[in-house]
C-alpha cells in the first residue's frame, strides 16, 4: 500500500508492528457499533462511493400446497449512491524518541498513537449513531422511519427497565423478534446499577435479560437517550473500504507526523429495525 508512505518513516519493522498492534488493541476495546452491527469488508481504499439501499420487507411469508398465496416481494425500494468518508486523527512522534528507541532499545511510548486510535474509534461511533447530514448518512439515533418511545425519568427506580421493555415491544410489533442490542450513554448506564425495587437484582441485569446481543455504552449517544436495535445484515451493515491503519504523513521541524484513518459507512437498510428512547 504505497499511499501509506511507510518506507519514508524512520521506523523499524518492529516499531511499525508495535504501533499497528496498539491501534488494533485500542480500537477493539473502544468502538461500540462494530460490536453488534455486521461488517461488510470490501477492503479497497480506492472505492469512493457505495450504494445505500432501503429494503422493502414484503409480507411475513406464505404457506400453501400450490404456492398460490400472495407473499409479497422483498426488494430494494430505494437506492442512493453516497461518498465514503475518511475518519482520521493525526499524531506526532518526537525525533529523539525514535532515535532513543533505535539506539538504546527503549520501546516507543505508544500512548500518543493509542490516544489517536481512541479518537478515531469515537469518531466512527459518532458517524454510526449520529450520522453525517452533509454526506447524506443518517445515524441510528436520527434515521427517518425508526420507531420511538418516550423516555421516562430514569432517576426513578424501574423506569429505565420499563423503557427497555417498551422498545422491545415496539420492535416485536414491527416483526423483529430476536437478536436485540441496546446502547446508551455511560452516565445513564452507571445509574442503572441499583437494585430493582425489591427483587434483589440490579436494574441493568434485568435489562440485559431482554437484550441477548448485549447492552453497550458510548459517549456518542447523548445522555437521556438510548437506542434499541434488531441486529442482522438484513437490517444494517458497516461497509468498510479501509480498516483502521496508520500512514506516515511528513517530517517537519525535526518531528514526524502520522495519520490513523479508516474508510467506512453505516448503511441502514430497514429503519424500522431501530427504536430510539428519547
Amino acid at each position: 500500500m504505497e499511499f501509506l508512505h511507510r518506507d519514508e518513516a524512520p521506523l523499524t519493522q518492529e516499531q511499525w508492528k508495535s504501533i499497528d498492534d496498539i491501534v488494533v488493541k485500542t480500537a477493539r476495546k473502544t468502538v461500540v457499533g462494530r460490536k453488534f452491527i455486521e461488517i461488510t469488508p470490501v477492503l479497497d481504499p480506492s472505492i469512493q462511493h457505495t450504494s445505500y439501499d432501503i429494503i422493502d420487507a414484503g409480507n411475513t411469508g406464505a404457506c400453501g400446497l400450490f404456492g398460490e398465496k400472495d407473499c409479497g416481494i422483498i426488494k430494494v425500494k430505494d437506492r442512493k449512491f453516497l461518498p465514503l468518508p475518511i475518519i482520521y486523527q493525526d499524531f506526532k512522534i518526537h525525533w529523539r524518541d525514535i532515535e532513543s528507541s533505535k539506539k538504546h532499545g527503549i520501546p516507543l511510548d505508544l500512548g500518543v498513537p493509542a490516544s489517536a486510535a481512541s479518537k478515531v474509534s469515537i469518531a466512527e461511533d459518532r458517524l454510526i449513531f449520529l450520522g453525517d447530514s452533509s454526506l447524506g448518512y443518517p445515524g441510528l439515533l436520527n434515521v427517518e422511519g425508526r420507531n420511538t418511545v418516550r423516555i421516562r425519568d430514569w432517576n426513578s427506580n424501574g423506569e429505565a427497565f420499563r423503557n427497555a421493555v417498551e422498545a422491545v415491544e415496539k420492535l416485536t410489533e414491527k416483526g423483529f423478534y430476536q437478536d436485540y442490542a441496546l446502547v446508551l450513554n455511560p452516565k445513564d448506564y452507571a445509574k442503572l446499577h441499583r437494585v430493582l425495587h425489591n427483587t434483589g437484582v440490579l436494574e441493568i441485569s434485568q435489562i440485559k435479560e431482554l437484550y441477548n446481543v448485549g447492552v453497550f455504552t458510548t459517549p456518542a449517544v447523548p445522555q437521556n437517550k438510548a437506542v434499541a436495535v434488531a441486529t442482522g445484515i438484513e437490517n444494517m451493515d458497516i461497509f468498510v473500504a479501509q480498516d483502521m491503519i496508520t500512514a506516515y504523513v511528513n517530517y517537519d521541524n525535526m518531528d514526524h507526523y502520522f495519520r490513523i484513518f479508516e474508510i467506512l459507512a453505516l448503511r441502514i437498510k430497514r429503519p424500522e429495525s431501530i427504536c430510539t428512547i428519547e
